[in-house]
């Protein structure tokens, strides 16, 4: 089969792997030949050599996650050959032409359902939900949400559908403050967050302390300081940007001082959450698909990763199209 593999940083050649093998590939598995797949911000760094702890080259088939397309072999009893699904790929191994799945990171979409890639938003939708469910009930409370990129546009849709009362989108990028406004954002801010806290510092009167504040951006280890300083007293911080160091300096006297509570939160119950996502996603369907502004050829992997990572041309959520090798 073929599948891309980054053999070294920045660098995508193209393959021929084996095959996967059903019959090796363990209990409740099946697999999946993906029609679309997206990238996701926690992709790039593993593109462009920024985790240092990872060597290359990466597994045949990764850094991609977030995928749809239809099973072909199972051993699971809960999806036979030819069922159209949302997959997460074991290892992330998702640019391939034929990956193998667990069951229990599956869902079904509707075999009626004229999908052109879109429900591959299911996958990080279930994470933003799970988010959400983890602040608890945010019914008339403020929120900043911290970075615009798409999982940061899911936060400010959920959490204004939850019932929050002002949410306020921080981002430099003036397209994705536009994109927020046009999700029913209370305002946004297009500055960087550190910037927004030398602003608050000189004019104290001017910035409405939130009860909590989403850190969507990760990658680097400013911005989640600048969320507990931004907060309210006793106020939330949620990080949710995925890290690309294991240890972080926290202002802790910051932390300790404004009795904050810090709530990490990554990997929800993926069958659970998988399953919220979908009944949430065919309900706002044609909002949600409005988050997808580039497909391209899965030949043009390399172009679109490095698209992805400086922001160009408007992107916030791009599809590959596994059918154009």
């Amino acid at each position: 089969m073929k599948a891309l593999h980054v053999v070294r940083p920045r660098y995508f050649a193209q393959v021929e792997a084996a095959l996967p093998d059903i019959k090796t590939a363990g209990v409740d598995r099946f697999i999946v030949q993906p029609s679309w797949v997206s990238m996701c911000g926690s992709d790039i760094p593993f593109f462009t050599g920024s985790k240092r702890h990872r060597s290359y080259p990466l597994p045949v088939g990764a850094p991609i996650h977030e995928c749809c397309g239809k099973v072909i072999e199972s051993s699971s009893g809960l999806f036979k050959p030819g069922d159209q699904v949302v997959a997460i790929p074991e290892s992330d191994q998702g640019l391939s032409e034929f990956f193998v799945v667990q069951a229990a990171k599956t869902v079904k979409i509707p075999a009626d359902w004229n999908d052109d890639g879109t429900s591959c938003l299911i996958q990080p939708l279930s994470t933003v939900i799970n988010g959400v469910d983890r602040l608890g009930d945010v019914k008339g409370k403020s929120v900043a949400v911290v970075g615009l990129g798409s999982i940061g546009l899911f936060f400010c849709w959920m959490l204004k559908k939850r019932g929050a009362a002002r949410i306020v989108g921080i981002d430099p990028l003036e397209g994705r403050c536009e994109a927020a406004k046009r999700l029913g954002v209370t305002e946004t801010i297009p500055m960087r967050s550190i910037e927004v806290l030398h602003s608050a510092r000189q004019n104290p009167k001017g910035w409405d302390t939130p009860d909590i504040c989403v850190e969507a951006v990760g990658h680097q280890m400013e911005t989640l300081n600048d969320c507990l300083a931004l907060v309210r007293q006793q106020g939330t911080v949620m990080a949710f940007g995925v890290p690309d160091h294991h240890v972080y300096a926290i202002e802790y006297e910051t932390f300790f001082r404004k009795n904050a509570h810090l709530v990490a939160c990554v990997t929800p119950t993926w069958d659970e959450y998988l399953l919220k996502a979908l009944d949430v996603f065919l309900e706002d369907r044609k909002v949600l698909e409005s988050l997808v502004t580039h497909r391209l050829p899965i030949r043009e992997a390399g172009e679109a990763f490095t698209m992805y990572e400086r922001h160009e041309d408007g992107i916030i959520k791009a599809l590959l199209d596994m059918s154009e090798w």
